[in-house]
């Protein structure tokens, strides 16, 4: 800022001195816009054109106070009055709306009196079903925008409680990366259970959903720094890669019987 006044006022010295008093009131007004745009960004920022809802006016959106049909997921409203045959009165998703009850999207807990939007307690698999949610309505629906509250607050910014919920929903896919990574690396085997024969396990090139070209043989993978296992296919492509045992009576054979 101080460096365009001092810019401006070296360009008025110069204006006056070729040009004299005319040049005046060119300077007062470049003063004047160069003034009011920073007393503009410093003391009067730009309002924000994101709607803050406040809970009591979410409830208003439920399709009778209001004829929109608004829903909060995770903090964010979304706008969901084309979709009124699944969530408009009397409807079976009805109960999401005018409110956040994140909560119930992976619980299935539609109990009106016990829908809630507290989420940080929610196991690795349920935090990512949220974000599948909170995807499938930025793409499905428009977002009006965020509901002050849990998740964001007066100024429509993250609360340490929605920090948090995303720091574990962030984690989470993490953890499901990793754990792709490693079944890419090691496919998991074909397992099942027959009552007089027991539990077979084998490989298949599609063994665990894994397509490839190879097939392999069944092994107990151990995680690292772990005594439990798993049974992964094992072949010249991965054994050296890990730490495995063979299992019992299971050699060289693409299918094992595992007595107990």
């Amino acid at each position: 800022m101080f460096k365009k006044i001092i810019l401006v006022s070296l360009i008025g010295i110069i204006l006056s001195f070729l040009f004299g008093d005319e040049a005046t009131e060119v300077i007062a007004s470049l003063f004047g816009s160069l003034l009011f745009s920073h007393y503009r960004s410093t003391s009067h920022p730009e309002p924000t054109s994101e709607k803050l809802f406040g809970k009591d006016e979410l409830k208003l959106y439920n399709g009778l106070d209001k004829p929109e049909l608004y829903l909060s997921l995770l903090g964010y409203v979304f706008d969901v009055s084309k979709g009124f045959k699944h969530y408009g009165p009397g409807q079976q998703y009805n109960i999401f709306i005018g409110c956040d009850a994140s909560r119930s999207f992976v619980t299935g807990d539609f109990n009106k009196d016990d829908i809630n939007d507290e989420v940080a307690d929610l196991n690795r698999d349920e935090l990512k079903s949220l974000q599948h949610w909170l995807n499938f309505y930025k793409k499905e629906y428009v977002e009006v925008g965020k509901l002050e509250g849990k998740y964001f607050d007066k100024h429509g910014k993250p609360t340490p409680y929605g920090i948090l919920v995303q720091k574990l929903i962030k984690e989470a896919e993490i953890i499901e990366q990793n754990e792709d990574e490693e079944k890419q690396k090691f496919p998991p085997c074909n397992i099942e259970w027959d009552p007089e024969k027991g539990t077979r396990v084998w490989c298949s090139k599609n063994s665990g959903g894994i397509s490839r070209n190879w097939i392999g043989v069944p092994r107990q993978l151990y995680e690292p720094g772990s005594k439990s296992y798993r049974c992964a296919c094992i072949s010249e492509h991965n054994e050296k890669l890990a730490k495995f045992k063979e299992y019992k009576d299971c050699h060289n054979s693409e299918s094992c019987i595992l007595k107990e």
